[in-house]
């Protein structure tokens, strides 16, 4: 049986999970999407509910011997770090044929690969429908709020006049995008937030939240493991502070039973769970991120986080 590393085999994060795999003599291969119909292809037969995966490079074969391809059954597990879309062709900016050309072709590969990702005797870590969810923040709010947990007081949309009245009923907003992408940023609070609003929201839905103030608490989920720090910074989103400090922390055995919960109801495997922990020890539900970085953690804490995810991924 093998594993599958979805993601770039020059991003770090992919070579340190390659290098874990190759260590516990473990058969792998990366599977780059960006190389899909180039350095790799698929071959799917719906009557017997299987696939192939046909290697066309040696450079993603290292460690598969001189294997040619791969069946869809032959895969136990897979590591979903990251989905990359097809090179585009050097063309001119303005030719709206070569866009919408290119905009269909990369329609009809993420529709191919659907076969893979959505093959179900795959143990995903984590499968394609909690990717997806992660893309709609308020999706996730909702599930965490069933679950008992609590979350900021939300707006999502572009109604300008809804968004003015969430706005003038908070002293403290941040916004930030429904999808991710950006980090979250300070609403500038006006005495008529309309025409201000109405200019951002012409743009783009948003998503506000009233700002919770308190500590960054991230919190990984593996299993049924919970590995958690605190991180100190002085700024709004500690993604933009380089000089962010990073400790192991220990949560309430309330919230870590929580997390795990979230994790399973959300469709995941493991996942970074980001959370705001108020000056009464309340804690507030952010997010829970499907694919998280973790190696900077990892390195300033000393956590095994590394070790966990190889356990589950060969488990």
């Amino acid at each position: 049986m093998h594993i599958a590393l979805i993601g770039s085999e020059v991003d770090p994060q992919i070579i340190h999970i390659a290098n874990a795999l190759r260590a516990s003599h473990a058969s792998f291969f990366i599977a780059n999407t960006e190389y899909f119909g180039t350095g790799w292809s698929i071959s799917y037969d719906p009557d017997f509910n299987d696939g192939l995966i046909h290697f066309d490079h040696a450079e993603i074969g290292n460690d598969m011997g001189d294997l040619p391809r791969v069946t869809f059954s032959a895969i136990h597990a897979c590591y979903w770090h990251e989905y990359r879309a097809g090179a585009v062709e050097n063309s001119a900016s303005d030719d709206s044929s070569k866009t919408s050309e290119y905009q269909w072709t990369e329609q009809e590969r993420s529709s191919t690969l659907l076969c893979w990702f959505s093959y179900e005797d795959i143990k995903w870590v984590n499968p394609i429908e909690a990717i997806r969810s992660y893309q709609c923040k308020p999706v996730q709010l909702k599930i965490a709020g069933k679950l008992g947990a609590n979350i900021p007081y939300s707006f999502v949309g572009n109604a300008t006049e809804v968004a003015a009245q969430f706005c003038s009923n908070m002293r403290e907003i941040i916004y930030k995008p429904t999808r991710g992408g950006q980090t979250a940023q300070f609403v500038n609070k006006q005495l008529n937030m309309r025409p201000l609003l109405q200019a951002l929201l012409q743009q783009r839905p948003v998503m506000f939240q009233k700002y919770i103030a308190g500590t960054h608490i991230r919190s990984f989920v593996l299993g049924d493991e919970v590995v958690s720090v605190r991180i100190e910074s002085n700024e709004l989103d500690y993604r933009n502070d380089k000089r962010a400090q990073i400790t192991a922390t220990v949560i309430p055995k309330d919230v870590q039973q929580l997390a795990i919960e979230l994790c399973k109801a959300l469709g995941m495997h493991w996942c970074a769970i980001d959370w705001r922990k108020s000056a009464k020890n309340t804690f507030f539900f952010l997010e829970a991120n499907p694919s998280p970085f973790f190696l900077t953690i990892e390195k300033d804490t000393g956590q095994d986080i590394t070790g966990r995810l190889i356990t589950l991924l060969t488990s």
